[in-house]
């Protein structure tokens, strides 16, 4: 029985962060989508809407970078949603919204969330497809024109971008930006097979007519794309629409930010539990389980696998544990080999700092794995309690990144 146990804890701790993965890959370069051509002459009026609370640091930057984008000017309307701001984020928006047709601001009044800004956004919007982004991201000035060809298709609800971490000089941010890089792998792959499991807060875009954001929800994202899916649209993941920000510098904020999403995830696994966990198709079967299910479970994996160790030395069986600790390693290595090549062999953005082949670096990346399971704990224990509220604290040093321009 313990063998068995430990076995099946391996295998989905394996499945999760090696297994899929690489999966996704094989699966993205079966049905290659950069095959298919875009019609790059489609481009709906799209609404792009930034809520912001408290964001004078970037706010300046962050109008004139949309306004800057690639894409027709009659096609593009930016809505800023100023929630109750105590400092100058209110009137720096209103000085664009005075020499610029294209900015629209709106005052929420006081600060409910991002969701209900998103809302309140959403009912002004002229355009019919609505992307949401964050204040202090910067996006390549191509993102609108690879975006907008997805919807000539009527079978896709949303597309999202690729998330890029801008500020990878501390080793923190570095083992942080090597986990985004993996997600954009397998948000190819789910994408190919059927839809990508969510997009980013940063960068998302979908068809104003299907949905509406959950005020309650900390991850409004990610339920947005469950409730998509749910209602039979696809979601595509465009990794040439690029979304820079930076990650936050300590572990301390790391924590902050890390523990909002693993709260939300949890509460959409619970509120949309009807559809995934009695699965009815290839999203909610297998894309979910594999990519945020597993997540969620994973400190209780490893948790299990500690304690059937410690059981069978107790027993004074020395020889399995033996032969497991050498089998774990000998297969960690290939697998690990194979994601890292893929890595440097599909990202658009190599980040050579991470040094995933150094010792250095991989205990870099295990310490950051450790961190995140650590952060999940904390998200089971108050989402639980009931001890969160939609209106996060701010990470303040995700808003010191130097990037101000990104040419096409």
């Amino acid at each position: 029985m313990l063998i068995a146990l430990l076995v099946l804890f391996t295998v989905l701790v394996f499945w999760q962060f090696l297994g899929y993965p690489l999966c996704m890959v094989l699966l993205y370069r079966k049905r290659k989508r950069d095959s298919l051509d875009k019609d790059y002459s489609y481009q709906p009026l799209i609404t792009i809407i930034v809520p912001a609370y408290n964001e004078e640091q970037v706010i300046k930057r962050r109008i004139e970078n949309l306004l800057a984008q690639d894409y027709p000017e009659d096609k593009l309307e930016i809505i800023v949603v100023d929630s109750g701001s105590t400092d100058n984020t209110l009137e720096i928006a209103r000085n664009f919204e005075k020499s610029n047709s294209n900015v629209m601001v709106l005052e929420e009044g006081e600060r409910k969330g991002k969701a209900s800004a998103i809302n309140l956004g959403k009912s002004h919007a002229k355009g019919k497809i609505i992307l949401v982004t964050d204040a202090n991201t910067v996006f390549d000035l191509n993102v609108l024109k690879e975006i907008a060809p997805h919807f000539v298709n009527p079978e896709i609800g949303a597309v999202g971008g690729r998330f890029v971490l801008s500020n990878v000089e501390s080793k923190l941010v570095r083992a942080s930006s090597f986990y985004w890089e993996i997600e954009s792998l397998v948000r190819r792959g789910e994408s190919a097979l059927d839809s990508a499991c969510l997009f980013h807060g940063e960068i998302n875009v979908w068809r104003k007519d299907i949905i509406d954001a959950d005020t309650g929800s900390l991850a409004e994202d990610l339920d947005m794309a469950i409730r998509i899916r749910r209602q039979g649209y696809k979601i595509i993941y465009e990794p040439d629409a690029i979304a820079y920000e930076a990650g936050p510098t300590t572990t301390r904020e790391q924590i902050v930010q890390k523990k909002r999403a693993a709260i939300g995830t949890l509460q959409g696994v619970f509120k949309h539990k009807r559809y995934l966990w009695l699965p009815r198709d290839k999203y909610s079967g297998f894309i979910f389980p594999s990519h945020k299910t597993l997540q969620i479970l994973s400190p209780y994996l490893l948790l299990g696998i500690l304690a059937v160790f410690i059981a069978l030395l107790a027993s004074g069986n020395f020889i399995i544990p033996i032969a497991y600790i050498l089998a774990v390693m000998v297969l960690f290595s290939l697998l690990f080999t194979l994601l890292t090549r893929e890595l440097s062999g599909m990202t658009a953005t190599r980040n050579n700092a991470i040094g995933t082949a150094s010792p250095s670096g991989l205990l870099n990346i295990l310490s950051y794995v450790l961190l995140h399971e650590y952060i999940i704990l904390l998200a089971w224990k108050d989402f639980i309690l009931k001890n969160y509220v939609v209106t996060w604290p701010k990470v303040e040093s995700t808003r010191k990144s130097g990037i101000t321009r990104i040419s096409p």
